[in-house]
């Protein structure tokens, strides 16, 4: 077993049949004291070691997700184009007020413009969400620009690397477990360089947490400086001094801002004004807030994908962009009274959808953990024309539907094996808007793939035989 770095070369792929077999390799393995000690090696270290959601432990199947080589250089060609164009996205927003309106900026977000909008530091982390259709191809539907994840994604990684069923299969196959964590801090010190200063970057934490962060703060909290990277938690907007061209909290130096949730990012923003320490240390480029204080705003919204997918936008991406877009991105619009096109025609974008609600699904622009989101197969009528009704009275989106297959995996039932069968998603993380490594792979019994709604996870296997 392997953890992949970023100069790994990933021999060519196995046919499907190969990674079948596999499979099959691999669960015929799951049996007596091989599995017994699998299983109680994933539980024991996921509860110790805070792989967890509000304390649930987020191991479940007994399997992780199996790609070949050349799957995941297909899915890192994806991830990139697609992120290039988000950045196009992104810096037409900035170079123009009506597109910032048409992509739901408010007022108060367009006064964070002033502060960092032409920031040309790369975002440390960010995340495209989607799934691989029954074709093979992986179809996004979300960003996050500031992602969570790869810290638990790392700790199950290295929970399954060391279970006594992947020790066996690796006798046969070769395994890659792609890098989650250890990118964090590689981008903290490439984007240090950026900024012309030697050694690690110093970090200040806003918070508090939010309750669906405890978690996930506490690891980031003992993984920081584990790996050398000294921070400071803040809670206050009273401890900051901007002073000889350098932020401090306190006598602590900062070089970069971020925060613990979506709690402390508002903290900050309503707390702190235009003359405020951290804001003139922001403006000035002494320091830089963590993936963008005025990106984190635009890209957080899903009208982004609305964007992305309108063919009046096409002139803003480079051609091969454009066709990355036209195949990874599905067809999506803002909810409005509209004629817009669809499958080549032009079409009345509300009763279309009304009329086509299979084809469809719903989603608040700013929610986030499946809240508000409405399948158009799953729900009647009633229901869906009800949603589009709200929909029309604050900022919602209709994607179209990504088409997806359940896959068996295995289960510990008793003392034996069950399958169950799965949604997965695929979510590659992007670090320093150039580089694809790790993936956030979500498992659910339903297509709503929340960890709030239940779901768990399993890390990424590149597997190859030997």
């Amino acid at each position: 077993m392997r953890e992949g770095g970023g100069g790994v070369e990933y021999s060519p792929a196995m046919p499907g049949n190969e990674l079948t077999e596999a499979i099959s390799f691999y669960d015929g393995l799951l049996q007596g004291e091989v599995l017994r000690r699998t299983h109680e090696l994933l539980l024991q270290r996921t509860l110790a070691e805070r792989v967890t959601y509000k304390s649930r432990s987020l191991y479940h199947v007994l399997r992780p997700r199996f790609i070949t080589p050349q799957q995941l250089v297909e899915h890192q060609r994806a991830t990139l184009a697609v992120r290039r164009g988000i950045e196009a996205v992104y810096r037409h927003a900035c170079r123009d007020e009506a597109f910032r309106r048409e992509l739901g900026v408010q007022d108060w977000e367009e006064l964070l413009m002033r502060v960092d909008g032409d920031s040309r530091m790369p975002a440390i982390v960010g995340r495209l969400d989607g799934f691989v259709d029954p074709d093979g191809v992986l179809r996004f539907m979300e960003y996050n620009p500031a992602p969570g994840g790869y810290l638990i994604m790392h700790l199950l990684g290295e929970a399954f690397s060391a279970t006594p069923v992947l020790e066996a299969f690796s006798r046969r196959y070769d395994v890659v477990l792609p890098r989650t964590a250890p990118n964090i801090i590689d981008a903290l010190k490439a984007n240090h360089a950026r900024m012309g200063r030697d050694g690690m970057p110093q970090l200040a934490l806003f918070g508090p947490a939010g309750p669906d962060d405890v978690d996930e703060e506490q690891l980031l909290q003992e993984y920081l400086p584990a790996q050398g990277v000294h921070f400071q938690h803040v809670t206050s907007e009273d401890e900051w001094t901007y002073r000889d061209g350098r932020l401090y909290v306190r006598d602590f130096r900062v070089d970069v801002v971020t925060f613990i949730s979506s709690v402390g990012f508002g903290g900050l923003i309503v707390g702190c004004g235009p003359d405020h320490p951290v804001m003139r240390a922001l403006v000035d480029g002494a320091a830089y807030f963590m993936n963008g204080m005025f990106q984190l705003c635009v890209l957080n919204s899903k009208v982004l994908f609305a964007a992305l997918s309108t063919p009046t936008n096409a002139h803003l991406f480079a051609p091969d962009v454009r066709e990355a877009l036209a195949r990874h991105i599905p067809w999506t619009r803002v909810v409005r009274e509209s004629t817009t096109s669809y499958g080549g025609k032009e079409v009345d974008l509300l009763p279309f959808v009304s009329a086509n609600r299979e084809r469809f699904v719903l989603k608040p622009a700013t929610g986030y953990g499946g809240t508000g989101v409405v399948l158009g197969w799953v729900a009647d009528a009633e229901t869906w024309d009800a949603t589009l009704k709200q929909a029309l009275t604050e900022p919602w989106v209709i994607q179209e539907r990504i088409h997806t297959t359940k896959e068996p995996y295995p289960v510990l039932d008793g003392t034996g094996i069950r399958y169950e069968e799965l949604h997965m998603d695929l979510n590659p993380y992007v670090w320093n808007d150039e580089r694809a490594e790790g993936c956030f792979v979500r498992v659910s019994p339903t297509p709503m793939m929340n960890l709030a709604q239940g779901g768990s996870l399993a890390p990424l296997a590149v597997v190859r035989e030997r």
